[in-house]
């Protein structure tokens, strides 16, 4: 008889940031997504089962609404505080060109939670492809359409992107963290961000 392993992953991030879509592109769910007003006014979970020889792996995917969706979070407060407290792993969604401010609030408020036992943290840096970031003449090319991925401006933006969040969240999370650059609508970074979810280094 096969054993189940469960992992428990919560999504949080500012609406709009693409929680959602992410989700939907590494687990093959289809919550309901739209580019302009949020789709997430509940918390909702999707389990997936990936059979190994010996035990099935169900990893259950915690998608919550999105920080800033009110002038203030106490009305989605128990959603975060409850995702966060069953979590084996963090995913703070991020992108390229909006404040983190709301972000560092939210972590910081689920500290004595997140506290309590050890987890994976990842801020997932999502939207890399976005124009708003530009350059003086606004000629920036953020995407190499033929092979789907970042240009080489884009990366550096990225970079610069990466170190000022490694700044900003450095003691923000209870322990250690990583960041990763994806595109969910383009599926870049996809299997890498998957796989360091699923790996069992903490």
């Amino acid at each position: 008889m096969k054993t189940i392993k469960s992992h428990n992953i919560c999504f949080l991030g500012r609406t709009g940031n693409g929680k959602t879509s992410l989700i939907n592109a590494l687990f093959g769910t289809a919550f309901p997504t739209n580019a302009h007003i949020s789709s997430t006014k509940e918390m909702y979970t999707a389990t997936i089962l990936e059979k190994a020889e010996s035990e099935v792996e169900a990893y259950t995917a915690i998608d919550t609404p999105g920080i800033g969706e009110f002038s203030n979070n106490e009305k989605y407060f128990r959603y975060y505080e409850h995702a966060a407290s069953i979590a084996d792993c963090v995913v703070l969604v991020m992108t390229l060109d909006r404040t983190d401010a709301p972000a560092q609030r939210l972590i910081l408020s689920l500290k004595d939670i997140l506290c309590q036992r050890k987890r994976k943290y990842i801020i997932a840096l999502n939207h890399i492809d976005s124009r708003v970031v530009t350059d003086n003449e606004n000629t920036y090319e953020p995407w190499n359409n033929e092979k789907n991925s970042p240009t080489e401006q884009c990366l550096k933006n990225i970079k610069e992107r990466t170190d000022i969040l490694k700044l900003k969240f450095e003691g923000k999370f209870p322990d250690k963290f990583e960041i990763i650059p994806v595109c969910a609508l383009r599926r870049y970074g996809i299997e890498n961000l998957k796989q360091t979810i699923i790996s069992n280094n903490l």
